[in-house]
């Protein structure tokens, strides 16, 4: 066991290394915890602010200097006012989910259609996730947009349904569809109400596994939730970025039961703000 401080280098940062780190750092009993990076420790320094002392230190890398790195806080672009499509979404049965600059179109979680703007006007894509929004696009341009979200309604929602059986488009995203579910119930996790919130980057893409977030009420207290599908060590710097940039007065992180695992509860426990791990079993089918 270490009795001093980690230290961990990540030439290219990705998603989850500050969170990973927590982990490895509890695992092997460290002290202290350093992370080197050479891009992007603005951001992770951001995150690291949320954790309890002793707070990970991020270090940036410039030659052959190193030095602390300045909190820079994420910026989110908000969704264009384009309510006459939105409109056409709810109207069709989606739910209707801001995300960086866009709002989608989901059934349960999955991205079937997307409001934003294009050339200085609103503009909607139909599909599920961006190339096949592209590909509908360039084959249908005239096409009719009710009927159009129809149709990959009528395709898409059978199997994304709690009672479909198991198919491919009920495998992806399920992290989006579990935190669909508490928005419909979010008395299964002791709240009054949950609404979605984008993560602080965009989706890099439908099969990439990715957590969900939400904020909600439980009372007069403002609870961040984070929702993850698979044994993600790296949710803690998920969290924790939002918890910085929003300043709730609770966090839970749900998942489903096959995937607590006691490393994840104590790297959401290393964080400063009161934090709980529930247990939710998700509607799919495997």
């Amino acid at each position: 066991m270490l009795e001093g401080a980690g230290w961990v280098y990540f030439p290219t940062l990705a998603p989850g290394v500050l969170g990973t780190a927590v982990v490895w750092a509890a695992a092997n009993g460290c002290a202290a915890l350093n992370l080197i990076t050479d891009d992007g420790a603005g951001e992770l320094a951001h995150a690291a602010s949320a954790f309890a002392e002793p707070t990970p230190m991020v270090w940036l890398v410039s030659g052959r200097t190193m030095s602390p790195a300045d909190p820079v806080v994420p910026s989110i672009e908000a969704p264009p006012a384009c309510a006459a499509l939105t409109a056409e979404l709810s109207s069709a049965g989606l739910d209707v989910v801001a995300d960086h600059g866009v709002w989608l179109g989901e059934i349960n979680g999955l991205e079937v259609a997307r409001v934003g703007m294009r050339d200085g006007e609103c503009s909607i894509d139909i599909g599920v996730g961006a190339y096949d929004q592209f590909a509908s696009a360039a084959l249908s341009p005239d096409r009719n947009i009710a009927e159009s979200l129809e149709n990959v309604v009528s395709m898409v929602a059978p199997h994304r349904d709690a009672s479909s059986t198991p198919h491919a488009l009920g495998r992806i995203v399920r992290s989006r569809w579990l935190r669909a579910q508490l928005v419909r119930q979010p008395e299964l996790i002791g709240l009054d109400s949950l609404n979605p919130i984008p993560l602080l980057h965009e989706r890099p893409g439908l099969n990439e596994t990715q957590p969900a977030a939400a904020l909600g009420t439980s009372g007069s207290d403002a609870v961040l939730v984070c929702c993850t599908v698979g044994l993600d060590l790296g949710i803690a710097e998920t969290a924790a970025g939002l918890v910085a940039l929003h300043q709730p007065d609770s966090l839970v992180v749900v998942l489903p039961p096959r995937d607590r695992h006691q490393r994840i509860i104590d790297a959401v426990a290393s964080l400063s703000i009161s934090s709980r791990v529930e247990t939710v079993e998700g509607e799919w089918v495997d």
